[in-house]
């Protein structure tokens, strides 16, 4: 994943390497291919030039498919069939009653601890370069002086996100002992997270916004690969200095977990050429992730900091106190706007699936994933539909707790009126809703602000994309920060969304019928 996204890191040597892995793989003994279907978070794409390798050297042929972690698992439990998963932690599977009953293996295979990249003027100003006593606490501190802005996932959306909150806030409970109920200091965590400034449902893109946004920013919370990543892919005006808190880190450890016990011989064959040698430090020095094999000596290119490993909570119900506590407390609240298309194209079964996909957001959605998308306490939300020019558009505040179901309910019942017909002013309608995107951000400043536009259709009313662009270039450069993401919907053009999203630093998804569900769901990682 972060290969494609950051050209230049790893493509040319990846190629190379791939040769001379696979003459040494072309070595040994044939066997027939056997397959393995394997569910892996999106973090594994960047192993792909090496798949023809392993079934070279092991007679596995790995089938993946690609998911965040908290979807892929709920598909597990749905009772979806593969033979393993390959996420960068697996800690929430063997948590559950459901999950650890599933598992029949699992193997680490890499590691890439979870840290903050601080840009160097920062890091040197604080006197954390080479400064091995830096704690969560300063960093809290930092934040709470509003000298420190950062980006960082969304810990229901990726685990980048998850490891992050999930140390922090074991960090900074004071606790030596795995996070237990009761034990979680809110209000800590609320300060430390208003420094968050950027979110994203994966780790990659967050990658991808950061470089866009680094002017802005003062650093970056993600994986140690990705930030070794990005101090060498030349798009740092700053390079970030990597800090490693004295109280400790939670580590992805990337484990591949056998499902299927009847693909137990093949599994072992796997596991056994993942971490054998060879392929330790292909990992190492290709992907930036650290080697589990102790007989492979670790690249110059880590920093050589002490390691702490927190202990990672034992008690499924503790984590999920603590995800729901930072989605409905602690981060930054948001104001979420939706540009909605109800044009005449959206009728029948089309403005189904969007009143369906709205009240999942609304609460209709009791599955996992649906439970952590929802619409939560202290959040804004902006629903303005669209055809002809802008029809309605209305306000919704979530509040309390004790307030946001009332309100979910009106979400819900606003959803159940819509109506298609007219045309499709795309854009004209984009521009007015980002003039008033801008003019809630002026009055209440301390919000995350983004935009989602859907729609099934070309714009056929009103400006043009191009005279979108001119008026959003027109725009201050700290008005040029509101991020569009679209969802492309039916017959909509894929090329004008696509310029929207890239020239706003929004991202496009796909949605189809039956599913816009889904996409609405994964795109609230995002907001």
């Amino acid at each position: 994943m972060i290969a494609s996204r950051l050209p230049g890191l790893r493509a040319a040597a990846a190629g190379a390497l791939a040769i001379a892995v696979g003459l040494a793989a072309a070595c040994g003994p044939a066997r027939p291919a056997e397959t393995m279907t394997v569910l892996a978070g999106s973090e594994i794409k960047d192993l792909e030039p090496w798949l023809e390798d392993i079934r070279r050297a092991t007679g596995v042929r790995l089938e993946l498919q690609y998911s965040g972690t908290l979807a892929g698992i709920e598909r597990i439990f749905g009772g979806e069939a593969f033979d393993a998963v390959w996420f960068s932690h697996a800690k929430y599977l063997a948590l559950s009653d459901t999950g650890h009953t599933r598992i029949k293996a699992q193997e680490r295979i890499m590691l890439s601890p979870v840290v903050l990249g601080v840009r160097s003027s920062k890091a040197r100003a604080f006197g954390w370069v080479g400064n091995p006593n830096v704690t969560w606490v300063d960093v809290a501190a930092k934040v709470r002086s509003g000298d420190l802005h950062y980006a960082m996932t969304n810990p229901t959306a990726s685990n980048s996100g998850f490891s992050a909150v999930i140390g922090v806030a074991a960090a900074l409970s004071g606790s030596t002992d795995a996070l237990r109920a009761g034990e979680v200091d809110t209000r800590a965590l609320r300060d430390f997270f208003q420094g968050q400034q950027l979110t994203a449902g994966s780790s990659g893109w967050l990658a991808e916004a950061y470089v866009r946004d680094q002017d802005r920013l003062d650093g970056i919370i993600n994986y140690e690969s990705i930030l070794l990543s990005l101090n060498r892919s030349g798009q740092l005006r700053e390079p970030l200095v990597l800090v490693y808190p004295r109280e400790g880190i939670v580590t992805a450890d990337y484990p591949l977990v056998l499902l299927n016990a009847a693909k137990r011989d093949a599994y072992n064959r796997l596991v056994a050429y993942l971490r054998g040698a060879d392929f330790q430090r292909t990992i190492m020095t290709r992907t930036w992730r650290r080697p589990v094999n102790p007989d492979v000596a670790l690249d110059p290119a880590f920093p050589r900091n002490l390691i702490v490993e927190l202990p990672f909570p034992t008690d499924l119900g503790v984590v999920d106190r603590i995800l729901d506590s930072y989605l409905s407390d602690q981060r930054r609240p948001a104001h979420a706007f939706f540009l909605l298309d109800v044009s005449g194209s959206m009728s029948g079964d089309r403005l189904a699936d969007l009143e369906s996909a709205l009240g999942a957001l609304a609460g209709d959605d009791p599955s996992l994933t649906g439970r952590f998308a929802k619409f939560q306490p202290r959040e804004l939300v902006t629903m303005a539909t669209f055809s002809d020019d802008i029809e309605e558009q209305r306000e919704f505040d979530l509040g309390s707790a004790a307030r946001a179901p009332a309100v979910r309910g009106e979400i819900r019942a606003f959803a159940q009126t819509l109506r298609a017909g007219g045309g499709t002013a795309l854009f004209s309608s984009l521009q007015a809703l980002y003039r008033e995107a801008l003019q809630a951000r002026s009055r209440d400043p301390q919000r995350y602000y983004s935009i989602v536009l859907m729609t099934d259709g070309e714009s056929n009313r009103g400006i043009s994309v191009d005279e979108f662009r001119t008026f959003y270039q027109s725009l201050p450069a700290d008005q040029q920060d509101l991020k569009v993401f679209a969802i492309r919907f039916g017959e909509a053009n894929s090329r004008q969304l696509q310029e929207v999203t890239e020239l706003t630093g929004g991202r496009l998804f796909q949605g189809s019928a039956g599913q816009l569900a889904t996409v609405f769901k994964e795109i609230r990682g995002y907001q």
